[in-house]
């Protein structure tokens, strides 16, 4: 019984996320929470071939992903340079597009190696066949972020239309230089709640 009660109390359990402050999150809570939340799943290879552990995506149109990745952000340039702020002008640009157009488009970030991405032919086929799935229509890219010298993410840019009547957002992905390129990524629209609301 006392077990049975434990276990219900782990479930139940408010996350992190929901009642601390990204500022206070420990350097433990913070990796975790790009490993482990709704906002973070991973790509799984479709082809079943040995060698085919999970690509790590997380999306970064989603409020508290925003906060998490600016606060990582800090803490990393902080602890290198010992200065609040480095200049990336990609990094800076990609931050412009959420200002303006977060609510138009879902941006997936995935951790792909850098060097795949300078492959032009590889990163064709990524563009034209990388689709977001939302009932039986296949919604394609509207283009990407390349990584960054301060921003090691590849981050695919996929239209919003219809994903908020959705219940489960698939991402039918081409991924350089991942060992088995072909995967899937799935993510549940209900579990995506952030203070109350719905956030992608």
């Amino acid at each position: 019984m006392a077990k049975w009660i434990v276990m219900m109390t782990l479930l139940t359990a408010t996350p992190f996320w929901e009642t601390t402050d990204v500022k206070q999150w420990s350097e433990e809570q913070l990796i975790d929470f790009f490993g482990n939340s709704p906002w973070s799943q991973p790509a799984e290879g479709v082809t079943g071939r040995a060698g085919n552990d999970g690509v790590l995506t997380f999306l970064a149109t989603a409020k508290p992903i925003q906060l998490a990745e600016l606060e990582q952000r800090r803490r990393r340039i902080k602890k290198i340079a010992g200065v609040d702020a480095v200049q990336d002008p990609s990094w800076e640009e990609f931050q412009e597009f959420l200002e303006r157009d977060a609510s138009k488009y879902i941006v997936l970030a995935v951790a792909i190696p850098t060097e795949a991405t300078r492959d032009a032919p590889e990163m064709a086929l990524m563009e034209n066949q990388s689709v977001l799935k939302i009932g039986k229509q296949k919604i394609k890219m509207s283009g990407y972020f390349p990584p960054s010298p301060t921003d090691p993410y590849t981050r695919l840019i996929f239209p919003r239309s219809g994903a908020d009547s959705t219940k489960e957002l698939i991402f039918e992905l081409f991924l350089p230089g991942t060992g088995a390129p072909y995967r899937q990524v799935f993510y549940q629209r209900k579990m995506m709640t952030y203070r109350g609301r719905l956030e992608m």
